[in-house]
C-alpha cells in the first residue's frame, strides 16, 4: 500500500510540474522553472522510485546520465532552445528520466551498499550545487526565460536567478543529504546485511 502511494503521489507531481499553472509560470519566471526540476529531481523521481518503478542502469551510468542531463538543462543557451521551440516537455521528461535513472541506484535493489549508496547521492548533490552557488552569486542576471516577467513578481531578472539559485542550493540539498545521511547511517549500524529494495517496505 506504502508504495503504491509512494508512486501515485511522485507521478502526481511530476504530472504537476508539466501542467498549468507552474507549467505557464515557469515560462514567465526563471525561479520557478527551476522549482519544476527541484520537484522533479528531489521529489518525484525518488518517490516513483520506491514505489516500484525503476529505470535500472549501471550506477557509474546512472551517475554520469544524471549529472550531464543535469548540467546540460541549466546552461542558458538549452533551456531557452526548449522554450522558444516549445519543447521544455521535452527538457522536463528527460530530467525526470535521468533523476530515476539514478534514484534507481541510490535506492532501488542492487547489490551495492549502504555506504556506496549515500557516498553516490553526496557527491551529486555537490556537483549538482554548482550552477545554483553560480547563479546565486553572480554578479550579473545571465539565466532568464525568453517569456520572462520578472518585474511582474515583483523582481529584477537578478533577484529572480538569485531566488533560482538560492531554491536549487537548499531545498535540494537538504532532501539529498537527508537521505544520503539516513542511508550511511543504516550502514554504520549494520553494514553486513544487504540493503533493502526501499526505503518503503510494503
Amino acid at each position: 500500500m506504502m508504495r503504491r502511494s509512494a508512486l501515485v503521489v511522485g507521478m502526481s507531481i511530476a504530472a504537476a510540474t508539466a501542467l498549468p499553472p507552474l507549467a505557464t509560470l515557469g515560462q514567465e519566471l526563471f525561479a520557478l522553472h527551476m522549482t519544476q526540476h527541484l520537484l522533479l529531481i528531489a521529489l518525484a523521481a525518488p518517490l516513483v522510485v520506491l514505489g516500484g518503478w525503476e529505470l535500472r542502469l549501471r550506477p557509474v551510468y546512472a551517475w554520469i546520465l544524471f549529472v550531464g542531463v543535469f548540467l546540460f538543462w541549466h546552461w542558458p543557451t538549452a533551456f531557452r532552445w526548449a522554450a522558444i521551440h516549445n519543447l521544455t516537455l521535452l527538457e522536463l521528461a528527460s530530467v525526470f528520466l535521468a533523476a530515476i535513472a539514478f534514484w534507481s541506484s541510490a535506492l532501488g535493489e542492487g547489490p551495492m551498499s549502504d555506504g556506496a549508496r549515500a557516498l553516490m547521492v553526496m557527491t551529486v548533490a555537490v556537483t549538482t550545487d554548482l550552477p545554483g552557488v553560480v547563479m546565486l552569486f553572480a554578479p550579473v542576471a545571465f539565466c532568464s526565460m525568453p517569456g520572462e516577467r520578472a518585474p511582474a513578481f515583483g523582481l529584477s531578472a537578478l533577484q529572480d536567478q538569485q531566488l533560482a539559485g538560492m531554491l536549487m542550493w537548499v531545498p535540494a540539498n537538504l532532501v539529498f543529504f537527508g537521505i544520503a545521511t539516513f542511508l550511511f547511517a543504516r550502514w554504520i549500524k549494520d553494514p553486513e546485511v544487504p540493503p533493502s529494495s526501499s526505503l518503503v517496505t510494503s
